[in-house]
């Protein structure tokens, strides 16, 4: 039975793919290589590493002051329109269905954690989880390994893997997931869709309630 759901952020819980997509146009810009990306287009290509699909969008590796622009530039651009993004829509709704069931929660972020702290507290919502663990360093390019922050977490709170489960919008947060030993179902509400979803092999929902309610049965 599960106890514990650990949420990916930007792109589950938050509605932020259309900045998304706005900051990498930006970045590319930046470095003279303008491109015409739409969350539908970008949802086809977006994968992790990030540089992997800035490099096939130029067609040829970037050198490290090109990165660094980028990275910069995106960080800038994203940052700037956080005011205007939202929680997905059934974001309330299933945190608090799995509440209302006994289930807690607790964030895992390759965002930069500072950034996703002051902007979950800025929802009002902090108080939801029990974790909430981003990068520490975007710039850097330190990303925390989301299977061991799992581990930690579950080890914290006392529950063991198969007592949690990850509910994320990329086919990585199932890899993490199933690393960590915990159930996976993963949502095309972000940077994915669902079409290659489905191709990867692990369960999908509809919507975040949907995925809260496939997890607990």
């Amino acid at each position: 039975m599960v106890r514990h759901i650990v949420w990916d952020w930007n792109g589950t819980l938050l509605d932020d793919t259309p900045a998304t997509v706005r900051a990498a146009m930006a970045g590319l810009n930046a470095i003279g290589h303008p491109v015409d990306l739409t969350v539908e287009s970008w949802r086809e290509i977006a994968t992790r590493p990030l540089h992997d699909i800035y490099e096939r969008l130029v067609g040829s590796p970037l050198n490290l002051d090109q990165w660094k622009i980028v990275e910069d530039v995106w960080l800038e651009t994203y940052v700037s329109s956080l005011s205007t993004v939202s929680l997905n829509p059934t974001a309330l709704p299933a945190l608090d269905e799995a509440a209302s069931r006994g289930i807690t929660s607790s964030i895992v972020s390759l965002h930069l954690e500072t950034e996703l702290r002051a902007h979950v507290e800025a929802l009002g919502i902090a108080d939801r989880f029990t974790h909430i663990r981003g990068s520490q360093d975007m710039g850097a390019g330190i990303r925390p390994s989301k299977a061991d922050e799992v581990d930690g977490q579950l080890a914290d709170l006392g529950i063991r893997p198969d007592e949690a489960a990850m509910i994320g919008d990329m086919a990585d947060d199932g890899r993490e997931g199933v690393e960590a030993g915990v159930h996976v179902v993963l949502v095309p509400t972000g940077d994915t869709s669902k079409r290659r979803l489905v191709a990867s092999g692990f369960p999908v929902a509809d919507s975040l309630l949907d995925a809260v309610r496939v997890v607990l049965g």
